[in-house]
């Protein structure tokens, strides 16, 4: 009995990451409510997985609104650009895709690559900023080195919640299960999954080059 709620069990480790999962998950969600606010709730999410991940052990909840509050401004400007940017964007499409005239397809080749540069912004950003303290402009140009010195870690973790939704509709899962999945954990084990492959790509970065 005593080995089995000893902390070090394996199966007491899995429930125990897998509560604070849920507590980062629901913490998100509501910090998501009033959407200006998803930039800092992203960069607070990433700041208390990184601490677990590097075994720190962290207090959830004071943890994630203690990062939250230090990077609300600078997690809020950037998530306002790429929101911005997204909506441009797709405003772009939608013409492109709605004029008769052919000879405008062309321009779905520099959309494209706007949307690779955007996605990159929003795989390395938020997570960058809650792991390194740094200007707008550095924490820019941090991103697009790290987005193109790394293009397939790049595209997996940009693909990988697309590839979750795929496989909800091609299992034919119902919609109540799907939300459910995501306002339990869904949320908060996507940045945890894609957190190690960030975890490593920083730290081949943190001898004096970020």
């Amino acid at each position: 009995m005593n080995e089995l709620l000893n902390p070090d069990n394996p199966i007491i480790r899995f429930l125990t990451r897998l509560f604070d999962l849920m507590l980062l998950n629901l913490l998100f969600i509501i910090s998501c409510i009033p959407i200006v606010t998803i930039g800092a709730a992203i960069s607070a999410t990433y700041h208390v997985i990184f601490k677990i991940i590097d075994k720190k052990d962290p207090y959830i909840v004071k943890s994630y609104f203690k990062a939250m509050k230090e990077n609300f401004k600078h997690a809020t400007l950037l998530w306002i650009l790429i929101l911005s940017a997204g909506i441009c964007i797709n405003t772009a499409l939608f013409f492109i895709y709605n004029i008769p005239d052919k000879k405008f397809e062309f321009l779905q080749i520099p959309i494209c690559l706007f949307i690779f540069i955007l996605l990159s912004v929003a795989v390395y950003a938020f997570p960058l900023l809650s792991r390194y303290q740094c200007s707008m402009k550095q924490l820019l140009k941090n991103t697009m080195i790290l987005s193109f010195t790394n293009i397939p870690a790049t595209v997996i973790i940009a693909v990988f919640p697309l590839g979750i939704f795929y496989l909800a509709s091609a299992f034919d899962i119902n919609l109540a299960a799907a939300c459910g999945f995501f306002f339990t954990i869904g949320c908060s084990g996507i940045m945890y999954i894609a957190s190690f492959v960030l975890f490593r790509i920083f730290k081949k970065y943190e001898n004096g080059k970020l």
